[in-house]
């Protein structure tokens, strides 16, 4: 909406109501001060903080067959 169209609107309101609109500007500034805040939280954020402490092998899927028999075992031996 432009500028020129919500002055409008305002000048067209009652005085009474102005209070009320400056209320509700002033919640708006404030989310989005709180928003720039969460916003500049998050850029703290470190990716990759466990990069080379673990060991991730080539194929991931190289290792399934052992976990399903894991838990073929486990499923005979609780029947």
């Amino acid at each position: 909406m432009p500028y020129a169209v919500l002055e409008k609107q305002l000048k067209e309101l009652p005085e009474e109501y102005l209070d009320d609109v400056s209320r509700y500007v002033q919640l708006l500034q404030y989310k989005i001060a709180v928003i720039g805040q969460v916003k500049e939280e998050k850029k703290g954020i470190i990716l990759g903080l466990a990069e080379g402490k673990y060991k991730i092998p080539d194929d991931i899927n190289a290792y399934d067959d052992e976990i399903v028999e894991m838990f073929d075992e486990r499923k005979e031996c609780c029947l």
